[in-house]
């Protein structure tokens, strides 16, 4: 799984300046409907996993390795080119406006034309999973520690480890979240068959990749900032060694695409930076989950919706 995450950063992104051949608030828009679903795909992964359980540790700790897939609908394998919201740009083939994301067929290269110069150009292919692994998701490893520094509230760090591949793409990420109990906040709360909590987290991931020379340049690079906000609440169930818990909750996340370096057009055009953009997804997600623990060790598995379909899995060490 680790690896279909390096084929969509180091084959998937390395064209990006493709795009630069059109007006740059026109480029912009073709950039940010190509990676949307790879946005939400990692987005939408790095924001689960956080909890097992609606309890807390008092004092305690658990130390866990999972890992975490959204999976991509095959309706984002393309994205629609409105006509309407360019500049001067339109679209010459395919002809059902249907243009490929990043997740798309790697065999169509959408053909457009600037209007006003009447040159044309090629767009970048997808790179699609399916093909070369077998499915089509974005997966993330994630370690991560919970600590129960004062009654009732756990504090839990995550990270992924720098990840390289092939010397053109590397990605990383970390994040810090907070689980407050609540069931001592209603009467006879000890009481209830079942516990609450109340979750909130913070994800950030960052990958850069080594873009092709499609343009003569220096220190062409492309850049993807995600930073991921969760809040959720939490119900879970004990039954001897089982716990059955779910959550419904909101997340937001905010995408950072970046194309750093310059960028030799000609005629003596010469790009620096050219583009800097930020777009938000957010929603609603519902999640379920099983864990089994025995003694201190745990195996837990959970789903999770919001727009994309996630999985998470993951193993650990928990002391109350």
């Amino acid at each position: 799984m680790v690896m279909s995450l390096l084929a969509v950063g180091g084959y998937a992104q390395d064209d990006l300046g493709d795009f630069l051949q059109a007006d740059l608030d026109d480029a912009t828009l073709l950039l940010t409907n190509y990676m949307s679903p790879l946005d939400k795909g990692l987005g939408y992964t790095a924001g689960t996993g956080w909890y097992n359980s609606a309890k807390t540790h008092s004092m305690g700790f658990e130390l866990t390795a999972m890992v975490g897939a959204s999976f991509i609908p095959s309706k984002a394998s393309f994205s629609r080119f409105i006509q309407s919201e360019y500049n001067d740009l339109e679209l010459l083939s395919p002809f059902d406006n249907n243009v490929p994301t990043v997740f798309g067929p790697e065999d169509v290269y959408p053909e457009y034309r600037i209007v006003s110069t009447s040159e044309t150009f090629e767009g970048p292919g997808g790179n699609s999973l399916e093909e070369e692994f077998g499915y089509e998701a974005v997966p993330l490893p994630i370690l991560q520690l919970g600590v129960g520094v004062i009654p009732q509230t756990d504090v839990k760090f995550r990270f992924m480890p720098l990840i390289e591949f092939d010397d053109d793409f590397e990605a990383k990420m970390w994040g810090v979240g907070i689980q407050h109990h609540l069931n001592n906040y209603f009467p006879s709360g000890d009481e209830l068959l079942f516990d609450m909590s109340l979750f909130v987290g913070y994800t950030q991931v960052d990958s850069e990749i080594q873009l092709t020379d499609t343009y003569p340049g220096e220190d062409q690079l492309g850049l993807q900032g995600l930073s991921v906000w969760n809040i959720d609440g939490i119900i879970s169930y004990d039954l001897s060694v089982f716990t059955f818990f779910g959550s419904l909750g909101y997340n937001r996340v905010t995408s950072n695409l970046e194309l750093r370096g310059t960028y030799d057009l000609g005629g003596g055009e010469i790009l620096q930076d050219p583009i800097d953009t930020k777009t938000n997804y957010s929603g609603l997600r519902a999640a379920a989950g099983l864990r089994i623990k025995v003694f201190i060790f745990s195996l837990h598995g959970e789903y999770t919706y919001n727009d994309y379909s996630m999985v998470n899995v993951g193993f650990g060490l928990s002391v109350n």
